[in-house]
């Protein structure tokens, strides 16, 4: 558990708790950090939040429990693991729908995205806001040229249904392995390749067992902050400005942290001397046009986020 820094907490009124799945060094961590350090700022002292990284608190799924049952304040956890609920959401892993970060984080706070944080209403929590996780792309033990060669392989997914629709349209097995166990899972052949970022290419080591980095950005990873509905009616209504105003303005700095790193990690990774090349759409062939084929009905915000990219992109 993580206090966050900043204005001491003895004459704290209220305590925040939120949760994360990712470790404290982590961009999406320090970003919740901000935001209790923002929050005691503006409250002069009066919110105490608690951050609790790496999953202390179990598993996303057990912390979406509990941010229904009014357990938990608040959750930044993927927007992959609330697709599994809410099928709309997958309009955000739609293929190529942002070319980079840059783009990503416009779509993220734009009019189609911010409409959609309305349904998590419905699972009994209120959206304050989307981050991002960086863009996908394909690390593996052995070269691919295009989808075809990927046939047959085993590539490591966050597992949830818009992604495994995507491998598996390609003839991959989809395979899920805990991130800690990537690193092992690649050396011992357990899977031959990871739908991953660059970040975590770079962070877990993933070069020295997978010397082959194809650069596709296919889909963007976002996250999402997600705040108990029980908590969110108990506070006033300068709170509930004051909490929104803390994401709002620490997401935009995880955008930023994004943008400026991707190219850093990029560099780094080719500097290990690993095989890196660039892919285009063509790379995929036809699994682009039937995964829409099978999310378009069930994800009806795809188009709206499509023509707004379109307009983002110039």
């Amino acid at each position: 558990m993580l206090a966050a820094p900043g204005i001491a907490s003895a004459a704290a009124e209220k305590t925040l708790r939120i949760g994360t799945i990712t470790p404290g060094s982590h961009f999406w961590t320090q970003t919740m950090d901000r935001v209790g350090a923002s929050m005691a700022e503006k409250s002069g002292g009066k919110f105490d939040t608690q951050v609790f990284p790496s999953g202390q608190l179990g598993n996303e799924a057990t912390m979406i429990q509990q941010l229904q049952s009014g357990g938990l304040d608040m959750g930044f956890l993927t927007v992959a693991e609330f697709s599994n609920r809410l099928d709309d959401m997958a309009a955000l892993f739609t293929p190529y729908l942002v070319q980079n970060v840059s783009q990503a984080s416009k779509l993220l706070t734009g009019p189609t995205a911010t409409g959609m944080l309305e349904q998590y209403s419905t699972l009994g929590m209120k959206g304050l806001g989307f981050g991002l996780g960086g863009m996908r792309h394909l690390i593996s033990r052995e070269p691919g040229l295009s989808s075809a060669d990927l046939a047959g392989r085993k590539y490591r997914i966050t597992p949830f249904a818009p992604l495994r629709d995507f491998y598996e349209l390609m003839d991959v097995a989809p395979t899920p392995v805990p991130l800690p166990g990537l690193f092992d899972a690649l050396a011992n052949g357990q899977v031959d390749g990871a739908d991953i970022d660059l970040e975590l290419a770079w962070k877990l080591k993933l070069y020295d067992q997978a010397p082959n980095l194809t650069i596709t950005s296919q889909m963007m990873f976002p996250v999402v902050a997600v705040v108990s509905g029980r908590y969110w009616a108990a506070l006033s209504d300068d709170e509930k400005q004051m909490l929104s105003q803390s994401v709002s303005e620490q997401i935009d700095w995880l955008f930023a942290q994004y943008v400026e790193f991707e190219p850093k990690w990029l560099n780094d990774l080719k500097g290990t001397g690993i095989n890196v090349v660039d892919a285009e759409p063509g790379f995929f062939g036809d699994t682009i046009s039937e995964w829409k084929s099978i999310w378009e009905p069930k994800a009806p915000s795809i188009a709206a986020l499509q023509k707004e990219a379109k307009m983002l992109a110039g």
